[in-house]
């Protein structure tokens, strides 16, 4: 929670600089609530910008290709619904289909759902790494995913799946 705290009082400006930008670049809503699968299948509401499916403004595009569209979810860390690093959240609609193809995907929700998340060796997020960093959570595994994710750097291609 205190790094969520953190993150918030930390890109506060640049929250202020994302708002301000996307209310002059395009009309509509800024933020959306989607509902996802947290600890042990628990149903929340994650914050996220809103992303247009059409019309989609240079500055939206700047801001989701930085991993800014996921900012807004530092609130669900706080009030205890998301961690800062876990797996990839879900809707619950994502967790019916991909459990067809996954006996062990369940264990997935033995954790929070993270804003940032374990990758594999290539730098992509994948279910195995998810898994694997569910199964021997510790706060080196944290911390190794956070040094990971700052090496690659925010700017990213759009994020795969295995």
């Amino acid at each position: 929670m205190l790094g969520a705290i953190f993150v918030l009082l930390f890109f506060l400006p640049v929250g202020l600089v994302m708002l301000v930008g996307i209310r002059c670049c395009r009309p509509g809503p800024i933020f959306v609530r989607e509902e996802t699968l947290g600890l042990n299948g628990r149903t929340f509401g994650r914050w996220r910008l809103y992303r247009p499916a059409q019309d989609e403004s240079l500055f939206d595009q700047v801001l989701w290709r930085a991993g800014l569209g996921d900012l807004p979810s530092a609130v669900n860390v706080i009030d205890g619904d998301m961690s800062l690093i876990g797996p990839r959240p879900q809707s619950p609609g994502q967790d019916a289909y991909l459990r067809k193809g996954r006996p062990d995907y369940g264990r997935r929700l033995e954790a929070r759902p993270g804003m940032i998340w374990p990758r594999g060796a290539e730098g992509e997020p994948s279910w195995s790494a998810e898994l694997d960093y569910v199964a021997r959570w510790s706060v080196l595994a944290d911390l190794r995913v956070a040094a990971l994710y700052a090496v690659q750097g925010l700017f990213r291609e759009e994020q795969g799946v295995d």
